[in-house]
């Protein structure tokens, strides 16, 4: 039970230092990979939002010229 008394902190830098060194940057990667995702959704979110809201205002038939589609 020695990870009850350890924070999530100190259980994974003790696996990372058991890694080796190419194991160790594929860990890195995955991490990175995980932050990318967690923003990429935030994003997704905020396109949906955008989207919907342009859509309610009527500004959705606009294009990057600001011509309408119509």
């Amino acid at each position: 039970m020695e990870r009850a008394n350890k924070s999530n902190e100190e259980v994974i830098l003790g696996k990372f230092r058991q890694l080796s060194p190419d194991e160790r940057k594929e860990a890195i990667d995955f991490l990175d990979f995980l932050t990318y995702r967690g923003n990429a959704r935030k994003w997704i979110e905020f396109d949906e939002w955008a989207l919907n809201l342009a859509k309610d205002r009527g500004f959705s038939n606009l294009t990057e010229t600001g011509d309408s589609l119509i």
